[in-house]
């Protein structure tokens, strides 16, 4: 396993929780194959209303949000009249409905939403962490935890195509980064399930996130551009040839005005995103859709500061891209189908080295920073270049009617990990007090294995107010001969006009990723992870302005990555070491652990002009390695509250704000006299995440204003992050060239994003 080393940090001043969901007000149109609806309330939250552009299907629910009233919101939908309320249309149709097998319903919002959210810089995943069972690991990346699982634990669809990471500067085991690679102007909607989903979808131990990119316009071509302190960039839209072209692209700026923006580096980053779309008169629909982003950031601590923490200087280059076709195709009112094909590339080229080769004879350099490479001796700590690729084909065919409702298909990945790490000398070890490098590494493997997936699912209306569901999936793993057979089983019942319940059981299995399971032989042996999803819950409408949502769940896991060397340390439980050497450790499938927690949460609405929503979660995670002995993971907050608001203030002015408070991470300490003898980090194994940080808090602002020039509009704004400026925890840090030799006095302590500002202009023209 590794760490992210020091490109964590900077992250730091980019961060932001995500307010404001410009949530809805609901209607219903009935009609008489309402009857086929899945169980779930018609007039659920909005956030819980799932989706648009689908497929046609017959006779099932499709509930969709717009201003007016047809889907979510984009940004371009918001230019007729931005003070109109969010709209959410439960509409039956038999020639254009959406086929639901899944009962516990998801969580959504438009593209506009996002936008317009104080603290989120338009970034969809921190937007997402504003949503009950959702909370950001810290402020360093926009990574988000879904109810106590691992980051790489969940998955992300874009129009259907399968992308295995939406965000720069990303690494392998994680689908976080430090910004996103798709702009949320190009985004139409979003949809998030965070447990009992069905079995058509790619398996994640956590959740699904679908994004789909803006929907063809039939009012012409449209233009969006937008500057600001996350950089320069825009997107156009029009039909050519029959279809729908969309174009995006996005630029950071600070690598153009500064080459250290206080984390001893600055990152540049640039994106696109195109996609076709065409669609015929018969249902039928093709997509092909391209996104990719390049990233890069080299990191070079201050030789000289006896108050630096980190000693390892860093150069990371990557790009990725995901290239997709997916064709829909319609069979008759009650079945259609739809046939996919991507092919996916993750590249990184990393290169460490190392100021201090031993920690005990440290060479004091006078010089101020910069410092000439000549004054520096360094020394070769790690280095990787890799290509973690796959292909995959999908083919999936739904079929429904007023009582019955199938999906069945089949999916195939081709993996092609390419992964050349050099890492010789070893390293002195966090987890270790032998006064040696150890863990030394160096493997080359590139290969081509399968992976399978095919699955079915029935859900059926006995009656009018009561549905089930029940299902699986069988999936294949030719790395290792892995075979894994997973259940679906949900229920819902509606009992009233706004008010229904719901619950489900779900087994998930999915393999660690290939650089684990290369990075030493033991490795090569480990299971597919897998975890038993238990949830029920209500959704409670007191009316259709106030909407509460109540979900208690329980997550059982097993056959988790676990150390062999050190028996506390498993995949969960494995300490981020900010700015230092990546490191590897073999490891095998004994870890287990659970989370479990329940959530409320509101959505209220006053008026046409005030939409609040706000959510309270309580919840434990715990992993045991194996020694069996279960510990707070890295990722258990016990409570987790979010509150966030957005108001319509009149001519064109918007405000919205938001609050959000955890408590404290857990954190493991040092061995203070193994440390100090040593002058490096040394954990206290006996106390893995037995200590806790205090908690976590932090308030963000934002103001919009719309001018309008000559049907073009212009919008200017800006906002404030952690306006209250609080200092909140993120990790102690040794300091190897402090003069103190005091054990406290050499441990520093790390804090998140201080106050920050977000300004900037946008420019829409339809």
């Amino acid at each position: 396993m590794r760490t992210l080393a020091g490109s964590c940090s900077a992250f730091l001043l980019f961060l932001g929780f995500l307010p404001s969901l410009g949530q809805s007000t609901q209607t219903a149109k009935t009609s008489p194959s309402a009857i086929a609806n899945s169980g779930r309330t018609d007039k659920a939250p909005a956030q819980s209303s799932p989706g648009p552009d689908a497929p046609a299907a017959p006779h099932t629910a499709t509930r969709t949000a717009r201003a007016d009233g047809s889907h979510p919101a984009s940004l371009f939908d918001s230019l007729a009249n931005r003070i109109l309320p969010v709209t959410t249309t439960v509409e039956v149709r038999a020639n254009n409905p959406q086929s639901e097998t899944s009962l516990t319903a998801p969580m959504m919002a438009g593209g506009e939403d996002v936008i317009n959210s104080a603290g989120t810089y338009g970034d969809v995943s921190r937007y997402l962490q504003l949503l009950p069972g959702v909370v950001s690991s810290s402020d360093l990346s926009n990574q988000m935890l879904v109810r106590g699982g691992h980051p790489m634990e969940n998955l992300f669809l874009v129009d259907g195509i399968e992308v295995p990471n939406i965000n720069h500067l990303a690494n392998a085991n994680s689908t976080g980064g430090f910004g996103p690679m798709i702009d949320a102007a190009a985004i139409q909607g979003l949809t998030l399930y965070t447990g009992g989903y069905d079995a058509k979808y790619p398996e994640r131990l956590s959740s699904i996130t679908e994004l789909r990119t803006l929907e063809s316009s039939n009012s012409g071509p449209h233009m969006e551009f937008d500057l600001g302190i996350q950089g320069i960039g825009g997107l156009a839209e029009r039909s050519v040839h029959g279809g729908d072209v969309l174009v995006s692209a996005h630029h950071g700026l600070m690598n153009l005005v500064s080459s250290n923006v206080g984390i001893d580096g600055v990152p540049s980053y640039t994106n696109e995103l195109t996609r076709y779309r065409r669609s015929s008169a018969s249902g039928d629909r093709i997509t092909l859709l391209n996104t990719a982003g390049w990233d890069s950031i080299e990191i070079v601590p201050c030789a000289s500061d006896t108050l630096e923490t980190s000693t390892i200087e860093s150069e990371y280059t990557g790009w990725r891209e995901t290239t997709g076709v997916e064709w829909q195709r319609l069979y008759s009112p009650r079945a259609f189908a739809v046939l996919s094909v991507s092919d996916s590339e993750q590249v990184e080229h990393i290169n460490q080295e190392d100021q201090i080769a031993d920690p005990l004879h440290i060479k004091r350099i006078p010089h101020a920073c910069p410092i000439p490479d000549s004054d520096i001796q360094t020394t070769p700590a790690y280095q990787e270049d890799s290509n973690n690729a796959f292909s995959s084909a999908s083919y999936r065919y739904e079929w429904g009617t007023s009582r019955i409702g199938l999906t069945a298909g089949s999916s195939v990945w081709l993996q092609r990990p390419d992964f050349q790490v050099f890492q010789p000398i070893g390293a002195f070890s966090p987890y270790s007090d032998r006064p040696v490098r150890a863990d030394s590494d160096s493997f080359r493997r590139s290969l081509s294995t399968g992976e399978t997936g095919t699955y079915t699912q029935l859900v059926v209306h006995p009656f009018a107010h009561f549905s089930v569901s029940g299902g699986g999936r069988f999936q294949t793993f030719a790395f290792g001969n892995h075979t894994t057979v997973t259940p679906r089983l949900s229920a819902s019942y509606r009992i009233g006009e706004y008010t229904a319940l719901h619950a489900s059981y779900s087994d998930y299995a999915q393999l660690p990723p290939y650089v684990y399971l290369l990075a030493y032989p033991v490795n090569q042996s480990m299971s597919p992870m897998q975890v038993t999803h238990k949830i029920v819950g209500m959704d409670l409408g007191m009316a259709a302005s106030l909407q509460i949502r109540m979900q208690a769940y329980q997550k059982d896991y097993r056959s988790i990555p676990a150390s062999t060397e050190y028996s506390a340390v498993t995949m969960h439980t494995m300490v981020d070491m900010a700015g230092e050497q990546f490191v590897w450790l073999p490891m095998t499938s004994t870890g287990r652990g659970t989370a479990s927690g329940i959530e409320l949460s509101d959505t209220s609405r006053f008026g046409s002009r005030v939409q609040m929503q706000g959510s309270i979660a309580y919840s434990r995670a715990k992993f045991a390695g194996t020694d069996r002995v279960l510990r707070p993971s890295n990722f258990d907050f016990p409570w987790i509250v979010n509150a966030a608001g957005v108001v319509h203030l009149g001519r064109g002015t918007i405000a919205s704000s938001r609050f959000g408070y955890a408590s404290g991470r857990p954190y493991t300490p040092y061995n203070l006299t193994q440390s100090t003898s040593q002058n490096r980090p040394i954990y206290d194994l006996g106390q893995v995440n037995a200590h806790r940080a205090p908690y976590y808090s932090r308030l963000d602002v934002q103001l919009s204003k719309e001018l309008r020039v000559r049907g073009v509009r212009l919008e200017l704004y800006g906002g404030v992050d952690n306006v209250l400026s609080r200092s909140n925890f993120l990790t102690h840090a040794w300091m190897p060239r402090s003069k103190a030799r005091n054990p406290e006095r050499d441990i520093a302590t790390l804090w998140q994003m201080p106050i920050f500002p977000n300004f900037g202009v946008r420019v829409i023209a339809r």
